[in-house]
């Protein structure tokens, strides 16, 4: 077993770590920029949990010019050499440096204590050495939104960038099934990796530690997870996605959490939504009956969406510009503020956006109503 120092701070914003332990490298970059705030559903409507989300993505409020301060981005790949990384439930895609100290910041949402705490790293095989390596999953990759938009996202910059010989890691998913529950599917993992162009190039690790002679990664500054997608590089490569048109799919359309385990609408407020879908044309579908292209397809065609926040709209990325999105967000796990980051990719996408808080505020089929007649005269783009 190996033994985890408790990891120092580090600090890149000049382009360096503070122990000199990383070899950075500085790849995109976008400006601070003043970007919309969401379009109001009804007058006066409050936005004190949006703005309040906002705050964890370093951006600052204008509300009388209706605008957010987003902040300066930069995405820097780095290289540790004589390295670990390891795959195992609760830390996978953990990232270990040569004085054993966890990189904590690439990895999102891991709880495990070994990310903030002396500790041993458990029982699991340790495999040979690797020559060169680059990892882009983090521990959540689980979660649909985080194996698209991260995992995936940025193994196909990392292709665009490394030399043919250095492998790009994933999970082996069928393993990996089985203790992590990912909650999307091997064919779902396999075309993701088919339509970006990765499916030849990937090294499929197993569980357990493995070593690299150098391990490269990005890391995004600041490091709030999602505004890796304040960057405008991660969207080239999504549009890259080869898929057929379907003129069989709606273009306006309910994404519905019906069938899931955590549908985030009461009953009630779901007999409010199905009123206004009927009176108003919009098809309701079901994601999790669909294939990844499909998806793909049906995003991309889209010119007005309504949903529940959730996983699922992490297929933003793949909808054109001036496409519309009402998100019916509300608290979750105790938080203050809502979570914002499908506003952030519709900031990047120019497509205007619209928020309903339902913690706050009651769902009704008139509210829904008037919130859609607002958000579809508004302009197209901005």
């Amino acid at each position: 077993m190996s033994t985890l120092p408790q990891q120092d701070a580090l600090a890149v914003l000049d382009g360096r770590s503070a122990s000199g332990r990383f070899s950075p490298r500085k790849v995109f970059q976008t400006a601070a920029q003043n970007q919309p705030l969401p379009i109001p559903a009804y007058e006066d409507q409050s936005f004190n949990a949006f703005t309040l989300g906002l705050r964890l993505y370093h951006a600052s409020t204008h509300t009388e010019a209706r605008t957010a301060g987003m902040p300066l981005t930069r995405l820097v790949l780095f290289t540790m050499e004589n390295a670990r990384f390891v795959l195992h439930p609760g830390l996978d895609g953990m990232l270990i440096d040569s004085e054993s100290h966890p990189v904590i910041e690439p990895s999102c949402f891991c709880h495990h204590p070994l990310y903030q705490h002396h500790g041993r790293l458990p029982d699991m095989p340790e495999h040979e050495e690797l020559d060169e390596v680059f990892v882009g999953f983090d521990a959540a990759w689980r979660n649909y939104y985080h194996w698209m938009l991260y995992g995936v996202s940025k193994t196909q910059i990392a292709n665009s960038l490394l030399p043919p010989d250095v492998k790009l890691i994933v999970p082996d998913m069928p393993a990996a099934a089985g203790s992590r529950h990912p909650t999307f599917t091997p064919e779902t993992f396999e075309t993701s990796l088919r339509l970006a162009g990765l499916q030849d190039r990937v090294f499929r690790a197993a569980n357990g530690v493995h070593r690299a002679r150098k391990l490269h990664f990005f890391w995004h500054i600041p490091t709030m997870p999602e505004l890796y997608l304040n960057l405008e590089e991660p969207y080239r490569h999504f549009d890259s996605f080869q898929v057929p048109h379907r003129p069989d799919l709606p273009s306006r359309f309910y994404i519905t959490r019906e069938g899931g385990h955590d549908s985030r609408i009461s009953p009630e407020e779901q007999a409010q939504i199905e009123t206004v879908l009927a009176r108003r044309g919009f098809e309701k579908v079901f994601l999790e009956r669909m294939d990844l292209e499909t998806q793909i397809a049906l995003f991309r065609q889209a010119d007005c969406i309504v949903a529940p926040h959730g996983a699922g709209l992490a297929n933003m990325v793949f909808a054109r510009p001036g496409t519309r999105l009402l998100e019916l967000n509300r608290l979750l796990d105790g938080q203050p503020h809502l979570r914002n980051c499908f506003y952030v990719i519709t900031l990047q996408r120019r497509q205007p956006y619209m928020v309903l808080n339902l913690t706050d505020e009651t769902l009704t089929s008139d509210m829904l109503e008037n919130a859609l007649t607002r958000l579809e005269s508004s302009p197209a783009s901005f």
